[in-house]
């Protein structure tokens, strides 16, 4: 309770600071028509949390196919730093956190490189973006329009939160670069190290699993209300032994869940479960190397977005006028609760959802071994 209260405290004096830099602040430098964007510096703002960073990669690439010899820097938090550590398009990463005397040293750097255009990728006002791009010093702020507008001299629309997918939205940013996004291939990149695809290949190669399918079933996910449970989990897990024989699983979790993982695998000789990674990126190496991936956790599901891998995500959507950060460009099943314990979508509804990926995917390799 006490959490809460304090967490809508924060938002309040968040709101009121966004409009009080409003009533200071109005940018409107117009874009001149010659404007050759092949020889400028961009600025990308994204601070926020891994799957926000992961969702804006279709957008570096898209603009690095326009303009090859353009630079892409991109300021991130220490909270999702390291997805973009292996990204070849990005030039330098703003590594931003909260300490006075780091923000002030960062926003000076940031001044000192003259960027073209600064580019906030949020699609809600954030204080931090705002405060970034009204010290930036760049030519031209770009982002949505909503309700720090002011800090910007270029807007683009925002489209419905309910109807479009972030991706989507967020892709309007490129409008401004004489790019429509509507008939660009917008997909998710990561890039992980050589040394965790080798961590990840010496672990399937551990367990003998090199030759088999396998269904990656990640439990972690952001919060108790995303966790759906041990007993779902074991449930699961005796589905998939029992109705798809050909395939073998691997149970993900994120070290902080490592006790859940044991307790869901007890007894269950199965089972392979992952070892306990050190990284971000090596937890990507291993979702890499799954056929399918169960997962209540949105950035899991952005990396089998940008690996090409079918899932089965299970969501929390308390609220239903915001859409869902649902798979791109993949295929996918998705269940959906509307109150905040994701243990109420019922292990029969999963079963089902399971059935029907699997089924397409054996019908899609049926047809390409008739091709």
């Amino acid at each position: 309770m006490k959490d809460t209260l304090l967490k809508r405290i924060e938002l309040w004096f968040r709101r009121l600071l966004i409009l009080l830099l409003g009533c200071i602040f109005r940018r409107k430098h117009e874009l001149p028509n010659n404007v050759d964007f092949n020889t400028c510096k961009f600025l990308f703002i994204r601070q926020d949390l891994i799957g926000d960073v992961l969702i804006s990669t279709p957008l570096f690439a898209v603009l690095k196919k326009h303009y090859p010899d353009a630079i892409i820097d991109v300021l991130l938090s220490v909270k999702n730093q390291f997805v973009l550590e292996n990204d070849p398009l990005i030039r330098k990463r703003w590594v931003y956190n909260k300490k006075l005397r780091d923000v002030i040293s960062i926003i000076n750097s940031v001044r000192n490189e003259h960027y073209d255009f600064a580019i906030d990728l949020m699609d809600n006002p954030s204080t931090t973006s705002t405060i970034f791009c009204l010290l930036a010093n760049a030519k031209w702020n770009i982002g949505i329009a909503k309700d720090n507008s002011y800090a910007y001299d270029i807007t683009v629309p925002m489209l419905s939160r309910q109807n479009t997918h972030i991706i989507d939205r967020i892709a309007q940013l490129l409008t401004p670069f004489g790019i429509n996004p509507a008939v660009e291939k917008l997909s998710v990149r990561y890039f992980p190290r050589h040394e965790s695809e080798n961590y990840a290949e010496q672990f399937l190669k551990k367990n003998n699993l090199q030759n088999y399918p396998i269904i990656g079933v990640n439990i972690s996910a952001g919060g108790n209300v995303r966790f759906w449970g041990i007993e779902n989990f074991k449930k699961l897990l005796n589905i998939i032994h029992d109705s798809y024989p050909e395939y073998k699983v691997l149970l993900l979790y994120k070290p902080a869940d490592e006790k859940r993982a044991q307790m869901i695998v007890e007894s269950n000789n199965d089972v392979i479960i992952s070892p306990v990674t050190s990284s971000f990126d090596q937890f990507a190496s291993l979702v890499k190397r799954t056929s399918l991936l169960i997962t209540p956790d949105t950035s899991a599901v952005h990396l089998a977005s940008a690996f090409g891998i079918s899932a089965l995500v299970l969501y929390v959507q308390s609220d239903k006028t915001l859409r869902i950060w649902e798979p791109y460009n993949i295929d996918y099943e998705a269940l959906i609760t509307d109150v905040d314990d994701l243990s109420t979508i019922s292990v029969a509804s999963v079963k089902d959802s399971l059935a029907k990926l699997i089924a397409r995917q054996r019908n899609k390799k049926h047809s390409l071994k008739n091709d």
